[in-house]
């Protein structure tokens, strides 16, 4: 008994510090719902800079390892790399870094992107979007902390993913001067959705910097 009565405060003390690293792992799993806001706006200027921008940073790989991977297999890249909400159906989504050149820039446009190259043969590898207008629900389904059920129905999930875009342009491509992209270095953080092997590597950036001619 007496030796029971020692150990007990022992196995407290373990038990309590376990949840402790277990409570800092899950940290950034912890769902995030829609049903403390009156809209998604204001969601994500929360979260943006505690939560989002540090995921993507921290889970993205180079875009040359994927890439590399691609040319194997999508779903074994995709359980390397990846994430998706769902189980097997649903595409895949990549947090990445690039680094290239930009080889081409569509700027006469609304939906302005830049074709980037990579490896140095000059084609393009990736396309990064520079908006205003942002394509697709990346941002939202790459981040594990969000899921359909913690929202209210579908429009409040598409105004999350709307949200989301809004705020990648407003933060990091609003002031990005459009003039002479062609030639001009860049690096960028950001994630892009495949859905089959062929499909072009969209990457919507959450950062990014583009350098002078070499």
């Amino acid at each position: 008994m007496i030796k029971l009565l020692l150990l007990l405060p022992l196995v407290f003390l373990v038990e309590a510090c376990q949840l402790v690293k277990n409570d800092a792992e899950n940290d950034n799993k912890a769902t995030v719902s829609g049903s403390s806001y009156r809209d998604m706006p204001a969601l994500v200027e929360e979260i943006w800079a505690d939560r989002v921008v540090p995921h993507l940073k921290s889970s993205g790989a180079d875009f040359a390892d994927i890439r590399a991977a691609l040319e194997t297999d999508l779903d074994a890249t995709g359980d390397s790399f990846g994430y998706r909400p769902s189980s097997e159906g649903s595409p895949w989504n990549f947090a990445t870094r690039i680094e290239g050149k930009i080889v081409a820039a569509k700027t006469d446009t609304r939906a302005a992107t830049a074709d980037v190259d990579i490896d140095g043969d000059g084609r393009a590898d990736a396309v990064i979007q520079l908006g205003p207008v942002i394509r697709g629900t990346t941002l939202r389904d790459v981040l594990p902390f969000f899921d359909f059920t913690s929202f209210t129905d579908q429009i409040e999930f598409a105004q999350l993913s709307r949200a989301l875009n809004t705020k990648a342009f407003d933060t990091v491509l609003a002031d990005l001067s459009r003039e002479g992209l062609v030639g001009k270095s860049v690096a960028a953080t950001g994630a892009f959705t495949m859905r089959n092997p062929d499909d072009t590597v969209l990457i919507t950036p959450i950062e990014i910097e583009v350098t002078g001619n070499e």
